[in-house]
């Protein structure tokens, strides 16, 4: 995968995080039951898009720096 594509996918998923986090993108998943690990529905699946976003910015830093080291730069 190149450096520009995994930018574009990761600011997809992070544009699609902030509709699915924020009205009306969270109104289908706004119930309490069931719980999940002890949370409401509606926390759990805002937990899971902040885990799914940790997991993508660590993906993109990884072609980040395979791009770096190849280019030679230390920056």
């Amino acid at each position: 995968m190149n450096l520009r594509t995994a930018r574009l996918l990761t600011g997809a998923y992070h544009l699609l995080m902030l509709f699915f986090v924020t009205w009306p993108g969270t109104l289908p998943f706004a119930k309490a039951e069931p719980l999940i690990l002890g949370l409401p529905f509606s926390m759990a699946w805002i937990a899971a898009w902040i885990s799914g976003s940790v997991i993508v910015l660590a993906l993109l830093d990884q072609v980040e720096k395979r791009f770096r080291v190849e280019d030679g730069s230390n920056d």
